[in-house]
């Protein structure tokens, strides 16, 4: 493997795991560099899923050098929509993708990987963000609400309010989040 693709091991919390990092459209795609990085630190191998709206925001050559592979954009005949990652993290998800996972929407490579995990069971994380008046919709926050009632393997991470938007958690508070439910 080329050495700029490498990272250094900080630590072992998510050795032998396999993350499915799901980035949707919105600003705080730019952050999903970080985050691969961030996991693969900590030992993990990452498959990254990318909605076609996201790719308008972080180019997918930036995601394929973070995780030292090729992403899923789209789905085809190799299947890539089964889950079979131990962990889903989706940062950021956006207002329309949590909707659409609520639901049981399978539109893309993101919500089709999400519906699977969660008819598995696996653990999926979900990081959402957006401007403050569509975050609180009540439409949305009823789904914020029953989603892990209907699907207890779903757990959300609570934004950050600030200037008017529900900004993305920070990278390290979704990389301990991961960790614990890995």
């Amino acid at each position: 493997m080329n050495d700029d693709l490498n990272v250094e091991l900080i630590g072992d919390r998510l050795k032998g795991k396999i993350v499915a990092l799901c980035v949707t459209g919105g600003i705080a795609s730019v952050e999903a560099v970080k985050l691969i990085r961030h996991f693969r630190r900590e030992g993990a191998e990452v498959n990254v899923y990318a909605t076609p709206e996201a790719l308008k925001f972080i180019g997918q050559a930036a995601l394929e050098w973070a995780a030292a592979k090729p992403i899923v954009v789209e789905l085809s005949g190799l299947a890539e929509h089964i889950c079979t990652e131990d962990v889903v993290t989706i940062a950021p998800a956006t207002i329309n993708t949590v909707n659409a996972i609520a639901a049981g929407l399978a539109s893309n490579a993101v919500t089709t990987l999400v519906a699977s995990a969660i008819g598995q069971k696996t653990p999926v994380l979900i990081a959402a963000t957006g401007h403050l008046s569509l975050y609180e919709n009540p439409i949305f926050q009823r789904n914020l609400e029953q989603l892990p009632e209907i699907a207890p393997c779903v757990r959300f991470i609570d934004p950050q309010k600030e200037e008017g938007k529900a900004k993305m958690a920070d990278a390290l508070n979704i990389l301990d989040e991961t960790i614990q439910i890995a």
